[in-house]
């Protein structure tokens, strides 16, 4: 499996004789689903799609299950699905399928997360992680989370508010994490799905480091509308509401949240519209979400990075340009000296505030480069600052009309 190789270069000089050490970049997606809840495919198929497509770590976290009891699916002959079966019977044999068949009914075990794993994963090569998708609510405001390499299920807390659902969740995933002494990563899915999640809402979560920036399901509205702000602008209220509170950055990932795989259109989840690519030179759980953890990845819907590095105060980006496509190197941030008062943003037909609008000045543009190569020199007057790289090119699957490759990088600040 080919893998994107970069050179990183500490400062400005390399010793004669002495070679650079190589990184490589890890390609994973961290939230997808199977008929394990309400994915439409059988998880070794997924896997297997992920993997023949240049994948090295992929998570099917399906909602509020651990994939590790004994369940059977039942498809009445006929059925749209029993294709789906077939297919599944012939890629893998009667060997490994356990079926019968009942009173014109197709009776399949799903197989366990370990069964799964072990029959698709490839030592190096590919890496299955155990997850779930932590489903709960407020009211009618869904509230998910996904917990990357957990190792027991975790049920659903509820709260008297949007802020107490999170933290209920995010205290039992981290409760789990500090007993077992694992490496658990949790992660806020989709806030803008259903209006789950307000930015200010998601500032005030302790113990959470991560929320997707970018989520290629069509219903998760990654950009916003005209009363809510998506989830670029949400990513800088987030950090800017942070940061003047003391509190940790939360970094941005991008998920393709796959439910379905048997059609591939605009209005359908569909694989491959977004991932993350951790540099790592290790394929494992503890590796991946180490350097997660420590800001050394950047999220993407197409666009390959060949190296990000963040030094003194030089944020350097340089893409892994593709013949016959432009690209566009944005900085944002958000600056000491800002105006932070945001103003109300009440529904016009029903009058209820459906949120708060902020200033340009928070997530302002800060520089915009035309080519494959970007510095952005830190003045010490910004919070934070972090990129985005948009490619000419228009994604292959799109779940919005002119959708574009694009990158995130993630949020660096000066050392104080």
């Amino acid at each position: 499996m080919s893998k994107l190789v970069s050179v990183f270069i500490i400062g400005l000089f390399v010793l004669v004789g002495c070679q650079p050490e190589e990184v490589i970049w890890q390609k994973g997606n961290l939230h997808t689903h199977s008929f394990w809840s309400d994915g439409d495919d059988f998880p070794e198929a997924i896997a297997s799609w992920y993997r023949e497509n240049g994948y090295d770590f992929l998570a099917i976290s399906d909602h509020n299950t651990m994939a590790d009891s004994q369940r059977w699916l039942k498809i009445p002959v006929g059925h749209a699905r029993e294709a789906t079966f077939e297919a599944y019977l012939t890629a893998f044999g009667p060997d490994w399928v356990e079926y019968r068949i009942e009173q014109d009914t197709i009776h399949v075990r799903l197989k366990t997360f370990e069964e799964y794993a072990s029959r698709m994963g490839q030592k190096g090569e590919f890496l299955l992680v155990h997850a779930e998708e932590v489903t709960d609510r407020f009211g009618n405001r869904p509230v998910h989370i996904n917990a990357t390499n957990i190792m027991e299920y975790v049920q659903p807390r509820g709260g008297g508010s949007v802020v107490e659902v999170m933290q209920n969740n995010l205290d039992a995933i981290l409760e789990q994490k500090a007993r077992l002494g694992a490496v658990v990563m949790p992660h806020i899915n989709h806030p803008n799905f259903g209006w789950g999640i307000q930015a200010e809402e998601l500032a005030l979560v302790d113990g959470e480091q991560f929320f997707e920036v970018y989520n290629g399901h069509p219903s998760v509205n990654n950009l916003g509308d005209s009363l809510r702000m998506g989830m670029e602008k949400m990513w800088d209220v987030v950090n800017t509401l942070r940061i003047r509170d003391g509190r940790e950055m939360m970094f941005g990932i991008a998920t393709d949240d796959a439910h379905h795989y048997q059609e591939q259109a605009m209005n359908k989840a569909n694989v491959g519209r977004g991932w993350v690519m951790v540099k790592s030179n290790e394929l494992n759980p503890e590796a991946l979400i180490g350097q997660m953890e420590a800001g050394a990845f950047y999220a993407s819907s197409g666009v390959s990075l060949r190296e990000v590095t963040f030094e003194a105060d030089q944020l350097v980006i340089e893409v892994q340009e593709e013949e016959g496509v432009l690209y566009t190197i944005e900085y944002f941030g958000t600056l000491a000296e800002h105006d932070p008062a945001p103003t109300a943003v009440v529904h016009p037909e029903t009058g209820e505030q459906v949120g708060w609008r902020y200033s340009d000045a928070v997530g302002r543009l800060l520089q915009t480069t035309s080519g494959t190569t970007a510095t952005y020199t830190l003045t010490g007057d910004e919070l934070y600052v972090r990129a985005r790289v948009t490619s000419s090119k228009p994604t292959g699957n799109p779940n919005y009309e002119g959708e574009p490759e694009s990158a995130w990088v993630q949020p660096v600040q000066l050392a104080h």
